[in-house]
């Protein structure tokens, strides 16, 4: 998922008249939220591995699926399990239910598709209402300069505002973290994201209480020259469901990444056991 030091100050040369005002955060941050949606739509011609790790209790578990962008919908299909490649019936059946997949999704009438394609656009449109009130749910400060996996970036960090009123009900949970985003300079796309839960809130569908402690990570790279794309996302949960309090952390890592081709077959054992394993 996210004492001070001062903005960062550029000083001027000698034939410059006067100082060069530091960049504003919140512009730096309103901006970045206003130009992901390139990004959205070309991430829809990647296909991928994610690597889902989990540690619970000293116990530590991986699954490993390869995501494909299918005719506007996402299809997830297991390749490994505790980086292990599937024995050959396993992923004999997780073939067939790709192929069936594919066969299925390419017969949708163009009708039905478009209707379809329309409903994921107003589920995206919704997602960017949430996306829309960060500028204003925080406080925020430029700490300084980074340069993360090559690229120049500004270090942001947020603050809740205490008079934020959210309009999006999932906005409600924003005032319940605080953190720090690194912004790169020429895509303003958020690099990496560290924040840290500050006062409970419920979260999920299973209306998991979060307790302060909890710690999100999440980190992009770029793929290709052309698009940013998730590499890692953390978090080391402490939270509640019902009377169960569960305490661990889970981790998802991205690896792979190439352009889909609808005849792509399961990846290979190498492929599957190379995914990152951090």
């Amino acid at each position: 998922m996210r004492s001070w030091l001062a903005a960062l100050a550029v000083l001027p040369c000698a034939a410059a008249p006067a100082a060069l005002s530091p960049p504003d955060a919140r512009e730096i941050v309103r901006r970045s939220v206003d130009l992901d949606q390139y990004n959205w739509k070309k991430a829809r011609e990647y296909t991928y591995l994610v690597r889902e790790q989990q540690r619970e209790g000293g116990k530590t578990t991986s699954k490993t699926f390869e995501v494909t962008n299918l005719y506007g919908r996402e299809f997830r299909r297991l390749v490994a399990r505790d980086d292990q490649p599937l024995p050959a019936p396993a992923a004999a059946k997780e073939q067939q239910r790709y192929d069936k997949a594919v066969a299925a999704r390419a017969g949708i009438p163009e009708e039905k598709r478009a209707r379809q394609a329309a409903q994921a656009e107003a589920a995206r449109e919704k997602d960017r209402a949430f996306a829309r009130e960060i500028p204003d749910a925080y406080h925020f400060q430029l700490l300084g300069e980074d340069k993360v996996d090559g690229h120049d970036s500004w270090i942001v960090s947020a603050t809740p505002r205490p008079d934020f009123q959210p309009k999006d009900s999932r906005a409600k949970a924003l005032p319940k973290l605080r953190g720090k985003i690194w912004i790169e300079k020429n895509d303003y796309e958020w690099v990496k994201v560290e924040g840290e839960v500050v006062s409970p809130f419920k979260w999920g569908l299973f209306i998991a209480s979060l307790n302060p402690g909890t710690n999100l990570r999440f980190v992009q790279t770029m793929v290709n020259d052309e698009i940013w794309m998730p590499k890692t996302m953390t978090i080391r949960l402490d939270a509640r469901l019902l009377f169960k309090k569960f305490d661990g952390e889970y981790e998802n890592s991205f690896s792979n990444y190439r352009k889909f081709q609808t005849e792509s077959k399961v990846v290979s054992s190498s492929e599957a056991s190379s995914a990152p394993s951090n």
